[in-house]
């Protein structure tokens, strides 16, 4: 199965590794490899199993619903 994330770009649910917010990943000082190329109008990061990085300006949340499947598992903070 592929993932469309927006702007015309699709990655494969198989290679995928996680779909990341970018707000959450600028929190943590470990992730900035990451951020340090990307522009302020990211929302999505896409990892891939080959340590690419795939991105987006759709909300991730918004890429997560167009996927889920019926017993697919989705994890978000409680606020």
């Amino acid at each position: 199965m592929i993932i469309h994330i927006g702007e015309h770009k699709i990655v494969s649910d198989k290679k995928c590794i996680g779909i990341f917010n970018f707000d959450s990943l600028m929190k943590s000082p470990d992730n900035m490899w990451i951020l340090k190329v990307l522009d302020d109008d990211i929302k999505t990061i896409v990892v891939m199993e080959n340590s690419d990085i795939v991105y987006s300006k759709v909300s991730p949340y918004t890429v997560i619903k167009r996927t889920l499947l019926k017993h697919a598992y989705f994890w978000r903070r409680s606020e």
